[in-house]
């Protein structure tokens, strides 16, 4: 197979050319091959490449309190199935194949197949990859990916028509946080009538929000109201 070799931050990968279209790509992350270290996405014929560690203040902590608020709600209402991060999702139409931090998918998206499990290659009732459209996605913004958030996978979740889009910048002095609700195929803020987040697929007022702990570091906290 060949390959071209890629060089990040001072680390070198090789990618096989195969992968530099949305097919390849997905047969190249579920592939044996795949580095173990590597987080790779393909948007709109862009392959987006990321090796290193995700930081713990500003990623690791604020994925970990929105994974485990909205597995609860889900699993306390019986709202669907959430996948988290690690599972691929690919949507043909909209050339897009990558791992949010977070998706969330409706007991009636799963069962009119708007959203469907792939299974692993010979082996039954094992899935890598959801095919589809989720009713939320949720990006935490590190430094290396910036534009792959904040763009690329903006307007390609939007072509893929996800209904809602969580993005969290918890890098600088303030913390930023925006509920997306897709309207005629663009994102525009989600608000309720007081003007906060309010998440029209959960059916609850959002707000996330941080301080400091009880050793002088990040502990955050959403709230689903």
């Amino acid at each position: 197979m060949s390959a071209v070799a890629v060089n990040i931050d001072g680390d070198r990968v090789r990618v096989p050319v195969s992968a530099l279209d949305l097919g390849g790509f997905r047969g190249w992350v579920k592939s044996p091959d795949f580095p173990e270290a590597v987080r790779a996405a393909f948007v709109a014929g862009e392959l987006f490449v990321e090796m290193s560690p995700e930081s713990i203040e500003s990623h690791n902590k604020v994925k970990a309190e929105v994974t485990s608020e909205v597995v609860r709600l889900a699993r306390e209402e019986s709202l669907g199935e959430t996948y988290v991060d690690g599972a691929l999702l690919t949507n043909e139409e909209a050339g897009v194949s990558t791992e949010p931090d977070l998706m969330f998918a409706t007991w009636d998206t799963l069962r009119s197949g708007r959203l469907r499990l792939v299974e692993k290659v010979g082996t039954e009732g094992e899935f890598v990859e959801v095919l589809g459209s989720p009713d939320l996605v949720v990006e935490v913004v590190s430094d290396s990916s910036v534009q792959k958030d904040l763009v690329k996978l903006r307007a390609a979740y939007a072509r893929a028509g996800i209904p809602e889009y969580w993005i969290i910048d918890a890098r600088g002095a303030e913390l930023a946080f925006e509920v997306l609700e897709l309207v005629a195929g663009t994102y525009r803020a989600s608000t309720n009538a007081d003007g906060h987040a309010v998440s029209r697929v959960l059916a609850r007022d959002v707000v996330l929000s941080r301080a400091k702990n009880a050793v002088g570091r990040w502990a955050y906290r959403l709230s689903l109201t």
